[in-house]
């Protein structure tokens, strides 16, 4: 059976708030909609979006840890596809890189 939602435990506390805020907009988005064939689809993109918004900021090397955190575990449970999650890790390689030269 295909497992849903991605409720697997994580140690890093901002994974598990993006895992949270993925499952409450996913649930919600499947209570709103009407049984129609993209509703998967939509509640997956409302999850994607939520999570992508608990994501930690850009900002200090502990969250910009935890928001590389956030996107590998996205790509490998299928939230991001391949090339946003590099998008992302591109942006975090520039602040991390930025946050090693802050005086």
């Amino acid at each position: 059976m295909e497992e849903k939602y991605p409720d697997r435990p994580s140690d890093n506390h901002s994974v598990a708030r993006c895992i949270r805020a993925w499952n409450r907009a996913f649930r919600k988005k499947l209570d709103e909609e009407d049984e129609e064939d993209d509703t998967d689809y939509e509640a997956r993109k409302a999850g994607k979006d939520y999570y992508l918004r608990a994501m930690p900021p850009l900002v200090g090397q502990a969250n910009i840890r935890d928001f590389i955190a956030c996107v590998t575990y996205a790509q490998i449970i299928d939230i991001l596809i391949p090339r946003d999650a590099e998008s992302l890790l591109a942006a975090a390689k520039i602040a991390l890189s930025a946050a090693r030269h802050e005086t």
